[in-house]
């Protein structure tokens, strides 16, 4: 046994991003107080992804810029005892490196939160194709002595070129989010997200127009949001949970689709530990999470989704469904609950790579 483990995490992204926060970083003091030392090392910097992603910067330099920096740090991986990649080793799927992760990973684990095996988050583009490999996260996944996947049907996905893969769902800091002391004055509908998910909010225009002045948007610019008299703001870390318990409802809509069964459930996740009833379309880990009308809504067709909201109205049923969401997140989705079940699984990756 490993006394104390080495463990480098390669993260798609940096700490702006919901991913790496939730999947590697929240579990960082926790895995060093349990004695792994731990090494966080972004494909791009924040300053690099900021950057990068502005409009108007070609894609090529982005790419450019994370395959520099991934391999620096793949190079180095040998001087740990394993190396744990979240999501995928790059956004866009270049060729080589997986085998490159290979050869220097002395033990890999690969953590998945979305459907990379159906396409690469940041696909290349023109002639840029030529280096892509199409099929590099199922050789990752392949690869890997333990594969983490966010809910079953990940788990299932990846079982295709993996024996090794079990479910280890996304979770909340129980501690920091908190339901609410006082009763919110007025019904307030809220969704807090990013930019390239409020299209499913869009979505939902039958059932939110007539009571856009009733509605929070947090994460997306005004611009965005097709309806006159809405709250919108944008996301601020520090905000972050004192906006979602200004919400008396929250909701997660989804396309039915199969990125969206990819889909982990974090905003889910985030009302229910704030004590905030979630209405939520019944796809993918929302059907996993929710146990309809107890621990939240389930609501497929617009008549469903207004009569949903309807019945949240009810300050007693928000109370009701709010109290049963917030113990379920305690049990099964809280950070304090899945902190020593990460701890365990990762020694018993390396203890096991070590032996082999």
């Amino acid at each position: 046994m490993v006394s104390r483990p080495r463990i480098l995490f390669l993260t798609l992204y940096p700490a702006s991003v919901a991913s790496p926060r939730y999947r590697v970083l929240q579990f960082i003091p926790f895995l060093e107080a349990s004695g792994f030392d731990c090494t966080v090392s972004s494909a791009l910097t924040q300053t690099e992804y900021d950057t990068f992603k502005r409009p108007g910067i070609r894609a090529a330099r982005y790419h450019f810029a994370e395959a520099r920096n991934r391999v620096q740090q793949i190079v180095t991986a040998s001087k740990y005892d394993a190396v744990f990649v979240q999501k995928a080793v790059m956004s866009a799927y270049v060729r080589g490196m997986v085998g490159l992760l290979r050869q220097y990973a002395p033990v890999l684990i690969v953590d998945i939160d979305d459907a990379i095996h159906l396409r690469p988050p940041h696909p290349l583009r023109g002639m840029a194709r030529l280096i892509e490999d199409s099929r590099q996260a199922e050789k990752l996944i392949g690869a890997a002595d333990l594969v983490l996947a966010g809910n079953n049907w990940l788990r299932d996905a990846a079982a295709q070129w993996s024996n090794r893969a079990v479910i280890f769902p996304t979770v909340v800091d129980a501690d920091r989010y908190r339901p609410k002391r006082e009763a919110e004055s007025s019904f307030r509908l809220g969704w807090i997200g990013g930019p390239s998910t409020f299209d499913y909010v869009s979505d939902l225009r039958e059932a939110i127009e007539p009571i856009a002045e009733e509605t929070f948007f947090v994460g997306v610019a005004p611009e965005q949001v097709p309806w006159a008299g809405a709250d919108v703001q944008p996301w601020i870390e520090q905000d972050e949970v004192s906006a979602i318990q200004s919400f008396s409802v929250g909701i997660m809509p989804l396309r039915k689709d199969d990125w969206c069964l990819g889909k982990c459930g974090l905003k889910a996740l985030q009302y229910m530990a704030c004590g905030v009833p979630c209405i939520a379309t019944p796809w993918g880990a929302a059907r996993e999470i929710i146990e309809h009308n107890v621990t939240g809504l389930l609501a497929d067709t617009p008549d469903e989704w207004r009569a949903a909201i309807d019945q949240l109205r009810d300050p007693q049923e928000r109370c009701r469904i709010g109290d049963a969401a917030r113990g379920t997140v305690e049990a099964h989705y809280s950070l304090q609950a899945s902190a020593p079940v990460l701890t365990e699984l990762l020694r018993s990756a390396i203890d096991g790579g070590r032996q082999s």
